[in-house]
């Protein structure tokens, strides 16, 4: 970990279990906190009970999808400022900007490049 690299807490919001595998083995390695969200309702409890310094949320999920997810995180009281990177396999226009709409920060189309989440971060001001 270089000098403008911390450890951040992470809440990755995701049905998907290989893709949260990947995406928690890769922030772990990276020495970072996280935890798993099976869908956008246990995402929206985990960030009431949690603090986190960011989130990744897929879109398409059971329960809750992403969309709905963020607007509720939006409206909380605790910490409803909190960066939120869109991850989906949706890749049109108007996906990113229906992200965009319901409040998320980012959008990264899956499968992404770690790299592009570390670019997408630091513009954020993280520095993983």
């Amino acid at each position: 970990m270089t000098s403008s690299e911390k450890s951040y807490k992470v809440l990755v919001v995701e049905d998907n279990k290989l893709n949260q595998m990947i995406i928690m083995n890769k922030l772990k390695n990276n020495n970072h906190l996280v935890d798993v969200a099976n869908n956008g309702e246990e995402g929206v409890k985990l960030h009431e009970k949690n603090k986190y310094d960011f989130i990744l949320m897929d879109i398409m999920m059971p329960v809750m999808d992403g969309y709905d997810a963020t607007k509720n995180i939006r409206k909380s009281k605790k910490n409803n400022n909190i960066p939120i990177i869109a991850i989906t396999a949706n890749v049109l226009d108007h996906d990113k900007n229906r992200c965009l709409a319901s409040g998320m920060n980012a959008y990264l189309s899956k499968p992404f490049d770690f790299n592009e989440l570390k670019e997408i971060l630091a513009t954020l001001g993280f520095f993983i």
